[in-house]
């Protein structure tokens, strides 16, 4: 493998490289440089995982070896939303109206986490009227009768 004095320049005062190995080949890839990961695939007819380079391995374990081939999908880890503001005060992303935090916490309700209501989108914290303007026709229905029922206890 062969690097260029840049790339040995960025690496040779880390302590750790972040190193990837082809399962076949063995071309050796290095993360720490930037370059694109190889990719992690499952065979099911083997039963075994697999990292291949782009280059040739995966088209030699789809051809030659007959591999059923899949990426493996992680599942998506939600982490806690952090409010926008000090303490318990918190705005819309949309509308930019200030929320109440959940008590001494300062963390947002479940009522104004897109994800609580099943909504795949990069706000991070949204008020029940933006989020019935834009994603009322995205919620299940259970989700909807509780959005009814929010709405109707007058809750922002």
């Amino acid at each position: 493998m062969e690097i260029t004095r840049k790339e040995f320049n960025r690496i040779h005062h880390l302590k750790f490289l972040d190193i990837q190995q082809c399962s076949f080949c063995h071309g050796l890839n290095i993360l720490n440089l930037g370059w694109k990961p190889f990719g992690k695939f499952y065979c099911r007819l083997h039963e075994a995982d697999y990292i291949l380079c782009r280059d040739s391995c995966y088209k030699v374990c789809l051809n030659i070896w007959g591999c059923e081939l899949y990426k493996r999908e992680k599942p998506v880890e939600i982490e806690p939303i952090k409010p926008n503001r000090p303490y318990d005060l918190t705005n819309c992303y949309l509308c930019f109206k200030e929320l109440k935090g959940a008590g001494k916490t300062g963390k947002i309700k479940n009522r104004n986490n897109p994800s609580f209501w099943g909504v795949n989108t990069e706000y991070k914290v949204l008020c029940l009227g933006c989020l019935g303007k834009k994603f009322y026709k995205k919620l299940s229905g259970n989700k909807r009768k509780t959005f009814n029922k929010y709405l109707r206890r007058s809750y922002e």
